[in-house]
C-alpha cells in the first residue's frame, strides 16, 4: 500500500486528498497480491481470463507518475538542463492532476529544491537508475463490473530490460545503459506503492510501445516489438497472443515503423507516432516533405490505419499531426554535454549530427488537460499548428506547452517519462 513514510516533501491539497483516498483503496485490498505468468490454468489465469482490459489514456485519473533524471552519462550538463524541464512538465501536469516523482536517494536534494513547495507534485524516494518511467514503469489494467459500474486497478509489470539492451549487445549493437536493475525493480514496486494488484508478464517491453483504445485494440510497431533484441523466441504470433492475455485485447494493429532518428536504441516507439485521442480517433505524426524518408513511413503507417478497423469494426478516424519541422538534430554543444567516459562505461553514443525523433504525439494526455512539447526558434511555427491541432482534437481540454528539447536529446519526450495511474469507479 502507500507508504507516507516514503514521501518527501508537500504534495498540495490535490495531490494529498488523491493520496489518502488511493491509501483507502490499498488498505481495503491488502499490500501483497499474487502475481500472474502467462498461463491458463485455473490457479494462474491471466488478466484478460480474469476481465482485466488496458483502458484508453484519455480515462480518469488518479494522478501521473514520473521518474527524476540525474545521471551524467545520459543527460547533459549533470542532467540539470533535463531536471529543469522534467520539472517544468511535472507542474504543467499537475494543473490538472497530482504527480508523483519518483526519484533516487542519490538526487533526492535536487527533486525537492525544484519541488519545495510546489502544490500538486510530491517526490518519493525510490531507488532507480533514469527518469524514462513510461518505459520501465507498470502499465494499468482495469476490470469494470457491468452490474455495478465498479472499476477496479491492477497493472502489469513487464520485463523491462532496457530496450532489449542484453540482445543488443550480443548482437554488437549500442544499449541504452550498462545496468538496469533499478528500473525494472522499480517498475514493480511503483505497483507495490501504489496498493494495485501486480501482474507479472515475462515479456520484454517499455510502456511507449503500445497505445490502447480502451475497447480492445491496441497499436504497436513492428519495428520496435519484432526487433530482434527484444523477444526473438516468440515471434510475432506469440508476442500478440501475450499481448492479448496480459491486456485484455482483441485486436493488434501493427503500423511499420516509428518515428526517423528513434532507431538506434528505441527502435521506433509507437508513443511518438500514434496516439488514440478517443475509441475510433487516432492522431498519426506526419510528414508532408517527399525527399524526408520520414515522409514514406507515415504515408504507409497511414495506409495501415486506414484499412485496418479496429476491435469493434470501425473504420478509424485518422488525424494527421505534423511533425516538428524541420527536422531536428543534435548539437556538438549538446553531444560535448554528456560526461566524457559515456560510452567507455557503456552508456549509448551522443553522437553529434545525429537526428532526433521530434513529435507532438508524444504528449501527455490529462484530467481536463493536454501537455505537449515545443521546441522554439526554428520549430516555432510547428509548435503553435501542434497546439491547434490538439486544441480541435482534444475538445473540452486544456492544451499546454512546455519546451523540452534536452527530454528529446536522450531519445523521448513528455509521454515517455510520465505515466498515468488510471482511477476506480467505487
Amino acid at each position: 500500500m502507500l507508504s507516507p513514510t516514503k514521501i518527501i516533501g508537500i504534495g498540495g491539497q490535490l495531490a494529498g486528498r488523491a493520496l489518502a483516498g488511493l491509501g483507502a483503496v490499498a488498505g481495503a485490498r491488502g499490500a501483497n497480491f499474487p502475481s500472474c505468468s502467462f498461463s491458463s490454468s485455473a490457479g494462474d489465469a491471466t488478466p484478460k481470463q480474469l476481465g482485466y482490459t488496458m483502458p484508453g489514456e484519455f480515462e480518469p485519473h488518479v494522478g501521473c507518475w514520473m521518474g527524476w533524471p540525474y545521471s551524467p552519462y545520459l543527460w547533459r550538463d549533470g542532467a540539470k538542463p533535463a531536471q529543469q524541464q522534467y520539472a517544468a512538465i511535472a507542474k504543467a501536469i499537475s494543473q490538472f492532476e497530482p504527480v508523483w516523482m519518483f526519484t533516487d536517494p542519490s538526487s533526492i536534494e535536487s527533486a525537492r529544491n525544484y519541488f519545495r513547495g510546489v502544490s500538486g507534485v510530491t517526490v518519493v524516494e525510490m531507488p532507480l537508475e533514469d527518469g524514462w518511467l513510461r518505459d520501465w514503469g507498470p502499465t494499468c489494467i482495469v476490470k469494470d463490473d457491468p452490474a455495478t459500474s465498479k472499476r477496479e486497478v491492477a497493472g502489469v509489470h513487464w520485463d523491462y530490460d532496457c530496450y532489449g539492451a542484453p540482445g543488443k549487445k550480443k548482437m554488437g549493437l549500442p544499449a541504452m545503459m550498462p545496468d538496469w536493475k533499478k528500473d525494472h525493480a522499480a517498475g514493480r514496486a511503483v505497483l507495490d506503492w501504489a496498493g494495485l494488484r501486480a501482474f507479472e508478464c515475462p515479456l520484454h517491453l517499455e510502456g511507449g510501445s503500445i497505445h490502447s483504445d480502451g475497447q480492445g485494440t491496441l497499436v504497436v510497431t513492428e519495428e520496435c516489438l519484432l526487433h530482434p533484441s527484444r523477444n526473438p523466441h516468440l515471434g510475432k504470433e506469440g508476442i500478440e497472443n501475450m499481448l492479448k492475455e496480459f491486456l485484455g485485447l482483441e485486436k493488434i494493429i501493427w503500423l511499420w515503423k516509428g518515428m526517423m532518428g528513434d532507431d538506434q536504441v528505441v527502435n521506433g516507439h509507437v508513443d511518438n507516432m500514434a496516439t488514440f485521442t478517443e475509441p475510433g480517433t487516432i492522431l498519426l505524426s506526419w510528414c508532408d516533405d517527399p525527399n524526408d524518408p520520414q515522409h514514406e513511413v507515415s504515408a504507409r503507417n497511414l495506409e495501415i490505419l486506414e484499412n485496418t478497423p479496429d476491435a469493434l469494426g470501425r473504420k478509424l478516424n485518422v488525424i494527421k499531426l505534423p511533425a516538428p519541422t524541420p527536422a531536428m538534430f543534435r548539437t556538438f554543444k549538446e553531444a560535448d554535454g554528456v560526461h566524457p567516459d559515456h560510452i567507455k562505461l557503456g552508456y549509448v553514443p551522443r553522437v553529434p549530427g545525429e537526428r532526433l525523433a521530434a513529435s507532438y504525439i508524444n504528449h501527455y494526455i490529462a484530467n481536463g488537460g493536454i501537455v505537449c512539447p515545443q521546441f522554439g526558434g526554428a520549430q516555432s511555427k510547428s509548435d503553435e499548428l501542434a497546439l491547434e491541432v490538439l486544441s480541435k482534437a482534444y475538445p473540452g481540454r486544456t492544451v499546454v506547452g512546455v519546451y523540452s528539447r534536452d527530454v528529446l536529446l536522450n531519445a523521448g519526450n513528455v509521454h515517455c517519462i510520465t505515466q498515468q495511474h488510471v482511477a476506480p469507479r467505487p
